[in-house]
Formats: structure tokens, sequence, C-alpha cells
């Protein structure tokens, strides 16, 4: 009875009226399906949807929470783990405390600062002034110097932390600052180099990767001929440029676009030039590959609608072009978009940033038409007799998940499984569904764990391709613990 119970409250409705899931009837998946996408959520429903999960499984839940953090294999959410982080200090201390060791390595070293002020104050410290002691006195440097606060800032909460810096480490003003100077100097930051005009002594090959995005502009200013001469060898494959730690959005939102009005609330999306673009692709060009030249029968819908304005459909288009690129399977350099009608969109030019502009003119709209999409694929495989060898095996789709209700519906079903049962009634075979969530707002979800054939993931790094590409995962369950089990993660515990 119970169980009945749970299913038949099991109920949840997107933002449009379409009918989902409440929860995915697990609450770690709940926080995996939608941890990498929280940045416009609040803090206390952050740590809802953490608890629930760290309840259920205290182990699998600190793993996501340091998968979402990881900025190398992970997702790279600054906000989300620090507002956790920052709850676990006060309220499972011990926890905390086990794995404090790990949030410079998955993070950076001014995560740190977000255990003051809490019960783990005095152990954060600790491991702060452990570490700058091992930096004054070795040639191998972490990278904590560049991320501890500096007195001469101009903003308050930062000048008080850096003076408790200072008193944590027994130094005076002075002494703190030369420190500090001492310590960029060895890890070789390139803001100092610039700020004295040592142009020729930055070593471009060597850049972090937010800094050859950041300032590629000041390279072209004042350094013009060497950094040419850099990006020509990178051409050539004699140098390589860093940018492993890159996302693909934050490549595509150097592109300047504007929304073009065309009537009744309807708009295109229109992408102009950059400047210096060989810069960016460049950059975007030796991106990691996650997809790893995978021959899938699998494409890319890209959720274009009015709720998806600013950084969320950054990021889906961004996901969009990089695995329509890199997959070499039947729908190579295409994805589809979909507001109120899907567009299948080709990938034409000769450079990123011509395949991007090409694009112009994508069909933006108000509402979230998912039905449309899986109508147009059932279509046209009953249409034109489309061969099981030919058909959509997978579609990865890249959304805010709050999509219209389908029209016809069947009593009580779930948008998801009513379109299922249409492509059955037609014996044509359904796709694999990847619910990709990137801006996660509500505590909804559009399948369940028990649904076969389903994966959930969010975030805005495409890391998580070569999981959903080399595993056969029955159901969105294995795949989260495909992820969280991986070796890169032994060391978390609870």
């Amino acid at each position: 009875m119970l169980n009945h119970l749970k299913n038949e409250t099991n109920v949840a409705y997107t933002e449009n009226g379409a009918r989902a899931f409440a929860t995915t009837k697990s609450a770690v998946l709940d926080f995996f399906a939608q941890g990498g996408a929280l940045r416009y959520r609040d803090e206390t429903e952050i740590i809802s949807l953490f608890t629930k999960a760290f309840g259920e499984n205290p182990l699998l839940a600190m793993k996501a929470l340091f998968y979402f953090r990881d900025v190398r294999g992970g997702q790279g959410e600054r906000n989300t783990f620090r507002t956790i982080v920052k709850y676990l200090a006060n309220h499972h201390a011990q926890t905390m405390e086990k794995n404090i060791h790990l949030i410079s390595f998955f993070g950076r070293w001014d995560d740190v600062y977000h255990l003051f002020g809490t019960q783990l104050e005095s152990r954060a410290g600790e491991l702060i002034k452990e570490q700058f002691k091992n930096d004054m006195n070795s040639e191998t440097q972490s990278l904590l110097g560049k991320w501890l606060k500096s007195e001469n800032a101009s903003s308050y909460e930062t000048k008080k932390l850096a003076r408790k810096t200072r008193e944590i480490l027994g130094l005076t003003p002075k002494q703190y600052r030369k420190s500090l100077s001492s310590l960029r100097k060895k890890i070789n930051i390139v803001e100092s180099a610039m700020t004295e005009r040592r142009w020729g002594e930055i070593e471009y090959d060597k850049l972090p990767s937010q800094a050859g995005l950041k300032y590629r502009q000041a390279f072209f200013r004042n350094d013009e001929e060497r950094y040419r001469d850099f990006l020509s060898a990178v051409a050539k494959g004699e140098k390589k440029i860093n940018v492993k730690d890159l996302f693909p959005y934050e490549i595509v939102r150097k592109i300047p676009s504007y929304d073009e009005v065309i009537h009744d609330r309807k708009y295109n999306i229109v992408f102009g030039h950059a400047e210096n673009e060989e810069v960016l692709n460049t950059m975007w060009d030796n991106l990691p590959d996650y997809v790893n030249g995978a021959h899938e029968n699998a494409i890319s819908v890209i959720d274009t609608s009015g709720s998806m304005e600013g950084l969320p459909i950054e990021i889906a288009l961004s996901i969009g072009i990089y695995h329509a690129e890199r997959n070499n399977g039947l729908f190579k350099n295409h994805f589809i978009s979909f507001s109120q009608k899907p567009q299948l969109i080709e990938m034409q030019g000769a450079t990123f940033c011509e395949k991007v502009r090409n694009m112009s003119r994508t069909y933006w709209d108000s509402n979230t038409n998912i039905e449309a999409v899986f109508e147009l694929i059932l279509d046209t495989a009953i249409k034109h007799r489309v061969s099981d060898d030919e058909m959509v095996k997978k579609v990865y789709i890249v959304s805010d998940m709050e999509f219209d209700s389908a029209t016809n519906m069947r009593k009580n079903n779930q948008l998801f499984r009513e379109l299922r049962a249409r492509f059955e009634e037609k014996n044509v075979p359904f796709p694999t569904l990847v619910f990709w969530n990137v801006n996660g707002r509500n505590a909804q979800f559009p399948m369940t764990m028990d649904d076969n054939g389903v994966q959930f993931v969010s975030g805005a790094s495409p890391t998580i391709f070569t999981n959903l590409i080399r595993g056969n995962f029955m159901n969105p369950y294995d795949l989260m613990l495909d992820v969280l089990n991986d070796e890169r993660y032994e060391q978390v515990t609870a």
C-alpha cells in the first residue's frame, strides 16, 4: 500500500503545465539530476535537495557534491558547492572535516574561505597555514598564493578575510604583503607580468585556461607579434593552447548576439562578429574531445524557448554545437532546436565562429513544445519508412525541463511516457533519452529511476559525454553510479 501511495502522490507539473514527477524516487538521483544546474535556485532549496540525498546515502551524496565542484573531471560548480560546504561545516562537521583536504584539489583554495564563520574555521585556518609553510619553503608550488585574499583590496569582506588570514599566519601587514608577492612570483601569475608590463616574459602555452580567454585582447594590444606567432605555432601543432578547464559556453558567449523581434513577442537570435576571432576558433578546436570520435546515431535537441534566456541558452547551444561537431554518427554536424516548432540546424562554415554566425535567425519563441520534436521524428520515420539502422537511437535533450503539456494526452499520463507510447503504437523504436538540465529552477523531473532507456545529467561541462557514450546503462541510477564510483572520487568519505 505504501509504495502505491507514493506512486499516486509522486506528481508535479512544469511551469508550462506538463505532468511530471516530484521525485525520481531516489533523493540522491534527484540531486545528481539537478546539482549542476542550481545557479538560480534559492540556498534553502539547494540545502534541502542535498540533505535529502545525504539522508538516503551519505557517501554517494558527498561524492556527488565533489563531482559537481570538480573543475577538471566534473561540472565546476562553485556556488552550489560553497553553499553546501558551509552548511555541512555547521551541521555535519565530522563528515566535512574528513573531506576538508579535498576542497582545494577538486576546487580552488578560496573555497576554503567559506568555512570561515563555521565550526570548522579553526581547521580551515590550519589547512591554509600548513600549505602556506610548504609553499614558502619549497620550489614546488600550490595555487594557494593566487587565491589568498589581499589586504589592499577594495571590498570590505575581502579585507576582512585577508586580515583574518594574516593573523592565522602570524604575520605583520608588511610580511603578509611580501609573502603574497613572493608566492605569486613563484607561480608566475600572468596578472603580475601584465601589471608590470613584462609582456615578453609571458609564456602563452603555459597560461591557465581562464586567463588565456580573459586576457586575449590585452595580448593582441600589447604583444601582438609574439601572440600571433604563438597562435600560428598552435595551428601547426608545434605548441599547445591550454583550454582544458574551459567550458564550451565560455567561448560561445564571446560571440556577440542580439534578439531580433519579429511579431507577437516572437524573436530570432542573431550572432555578430567577435574581435580577433582566430583566438576563439583556436580555443574551440582544441577543447578536449569527450565524445572521442563516437559513431552514435544520436542528436542533441536544444531548448531555445523564452525561459532559456541568458546563461542557460548559452550552455545549451554550446553543448549542441560541441556534440554535433564531434559525433561521427549519421547526424554529425546537425542538431534540433525547439520552441514553438522544431528546426533542424546544420553546422555550416569553415571555422567555429562562422558556424555559430550561420546559425543566426534560429527561431526562438516563448513556449517549450518538446512534443513537436518527437512528432517530427515519428512522422518522418513512418512517412519515409526509415530503417532501424538509420533511426535516431539517442536524443540529448538540453533544457530547463519546463516543457509544454502534450496534446491529446491519455488521462494522468506523464509527458514522456505518453510520447513513448505513441512510438510503440506505431512500432517505431523509441530513442534513449538523456535529460541534460541546464537550469533546475523547480523540483520536478520528467521521468523516474524506474524508467529504462533514460539518463539524467546536469551542468555545463561536456565531460559527462565520456560516461554517456561508453556505457549501456539500463536506467538513470546506473549512470549516476558509473560517474560517482569513478576512482577519481575514491578519496571522498562520509
